[in-house]
C-alpha cells in the first residue's frame, strides 16, 4: 500500500486547490488503517482523485483521517471538521458498528454523510436521516439482479455458497430472494470459512447435489481458493458457476491469470474495468486497486463537484444542498447514476465474463441489466410503516425479514 500512501495527491492535509478558501467546500475521508478494508477505502479516495486529476483543478479541500478504533480520537476529528473547518462531506468506510456510530454522531449535523459500507442493514432508510446517502452498490444491488437472469439463462435449481461474513451472507440471501420469487429452487447452501478443507466440503456437496447450477459469493483469497478448486481436474464440478463481480474481480496483488475465472459470469456495476485501472496507473502509479471502489470514488467527486459550483458553502444554505444532492443525476463509470427515495444508490448493472485473446484478458458483455434499485427497507414506509422519520433504532436484520 505504500505506492497509495506517497502519492502527491493522497496526503493526510488539505490539499491546496484551485480557487479561494471561501469558493472551496471541504470533505473528510474517514477510512481504516489496516485489514482488508484499507485497499477498499484507498481505491475509492484514488478514484475520488483520479476525477480532479482528470479536470487539473477542483474547488474542493481534502481532508484524510485513517481510522485505527479509538472512537475518541475518532469523535474530536469529527467535531472539529464540522464545527470548525466547516466541513460539508464526509465519506466513510468501515464496519456496520462503526458505521452506525458516526450516522447517529451525524445525525441533525450540517454535513451530507456518504456511507461506503454494502450491507443493506445500513440503507440509509434504515436511519430515515435526510443526510445519509450511500453512493456504492450495497450487496441487494450487488447480487439480487443476477437471480432472474439466471433462472432464464442457467439454471432453476441453485446451489448457493459464499463467505461466512455479513457481506457474503447478505449476497447470498438477496440472491436467494430474487431467485425464488422468479420461479428458481434451492438444491443447498453452505458457507465457508474460507479454508481449503471447507471449500474442498462444500464442492463435494456440490456434486452431491442435484444443482443445475452454483451461485458463489466469494471475495478475494476465498474466491480465488473457490474457483481454482472448482475447476481443478480432481475437483471438477460438471456445473456452471456464477456470483457477484468479487468473484472474479482482485485487486493487483492477486494476479488475475492465476485464477481459473475464464467465462465466470458475474454482475457488475462497472464496465470498461481495465481502461479504468490504466487511467488509474498513469496517474498514480502501480498499485493494489478495487476497480468497483475507484468508480464509487470518481462518482463521489462528481457530485462533490457538481455541489461546489452550486455555491452551497454557506451553512444557510444546508437544505439546499442535502436536496440538491438527493436529486442529482449524470452519467458516470458506472452507468447512469442518481439516489433512490432512501438515498442508496440506483446503478446499472451487466452480466459479464472474463475472456481471453492473444494472452491478454478483457471483460465480455453478456447482457444489459439496467438499473437496480434496493427495495424500500425504511423511509419509503414499506419495510416500517409505523416507525416516525429520522428517529434512529436498532435496525433488524433486513435480509432475515425479506430474503427468508
Amino acid at each position: 500500500m505504500s505506492g497509495i500512501l506517497t502519492s502527491a495527491l493522497l496526503l493526510s492535509k488539505p490539499q491546496a486547490w484551485s480557487g479561494s478558501a471561501e469558493e472551496r467546500i471541504k470533505i473528510g475521508f474517514v477510512y481504516p488503517e489496516s485489514g482488508e478494508s484499507e485497499i477498499e477505502a484507498k481505491s475509492l479516495m484514488v478514484g475520488f482523485d483520479l476525477f480532479f486529476g482528470e479536470k487539473g483543478s477542483c474547488p474542493v479541500d481534502i481532508f484524510r483521517k485513517p481510522f485505527g478504533g479509538d472512537l475518541d480520537e475518532l469523535d474530536k476529528t469529527l467535531d472539529e471538521w464540522i464545527n470548525a473547518k466547516n466541513v460539508r462531506f464526509i465519506a466513510l468506510l468501515a464496519d456496520v458498528e462503526i458505521s452506525e456510530k458516526i450516522i447517529q454522531k451525524c445525525s441533525g449535523a450540517k454535513v451530507a454523510l456518504f456511507i461506503s459500507n454494502r450491507s443493506v442493514k445500513l440503507a440509509a432508510g434504515e436511519y430515515c436521516q435526510p443526510n445519509v446517502f450511500r453512493v456504492c452498490a450495497n450487496n441487494y444491488v450487488s447480487s439480487e439482479p443476477l437471480a432472474p437472469w439466471a433462472v432464464q439463462n442457467v439454471g432453476s435449481t441453485v446451489f448457493i455458497t459464499g463467505d461466512d461474513d455479513l457481506n457474503g451472507n447478505e449476497k447470498c440471501d438477496f440472491f436467494a430472494f430474487g431467485f425464488e420469487r422468479a420461479g428458481g429452487a434451492f438444491a443447498d447452501r453452505a458457507m465457508s470459512d474460507g479454508s481449503l478443507a471447507s471449500i474442498q466440503s462444500i464442492i463435494s456437496s456440490i456434486k452431491n447435489s442435484n444443482a443445475e447450477f452454483v451461485f458463489a459469493a466469494f471475495k478475494n483469497e476465498s474466491a480465488k481458493l473457490f474457483l481454482n478448486t472448482v475447476k481443478s481436474k480432481d475437483s471438477a464440478i460438471e456445473k456452471a458457476v456464477i456470483g457477484p463481480e468479487t468473484l472474479t474481480s482482485f485487486p493487483r496483488k492477486i494476479d488475475p491469470k492465476a485464477v481459473n475465472f475464464l467465462g465466470v459470469p458475474t454482475l457488475t456495476n462497472v464496465l470498461n474495468q481495465e481502461s479504468l485501472r490504466q487511467k488509474v496507473t498513469s496517474l498514480f502509479g502501480e498499485m493494489e486497486l478495487w476497480v468497483s471502489r475507484a468508480a464509487e470514488g470518481y462518482d463521489l467527486a462528481k457530485i462533490v463537484d457538481n455541489s461546489a459550483h452550486e455555491n452551497f458553502l454557506d451553512i444557510k444554505d444546508f437544505e439546499t444542498l442535502l436536496q440538491f444532492v438527493a436529486n442529482c443525476k449524470f452519467s458516470g463509470l458506472r452507468g447512469d447514476f442518481k439516489f433512490d427515495k432512501n438515498h442508496d444508490a440506483i446503478l446499472d448493472s451487466w452480466v459479464t465474463t472474463i475472456e481471453q485473446k492473444s494472452g491478454e484478458l478483457f471483460q465480455n458483455v453478456v447482457v444489459s441489466l439496467g438499473p437496480t434499485a434496493s427495495l424500500d427497507f425504511g423511509c419509503g414506509k414499506v419495510g416500517y410503516p409505523n416507525r416516525p422519520e429520522a428517529a434512529p433504532h436498532e435496525p433488524e436484520a433486513v435480509w432475515e425479514e425479506n430474503a427468508n
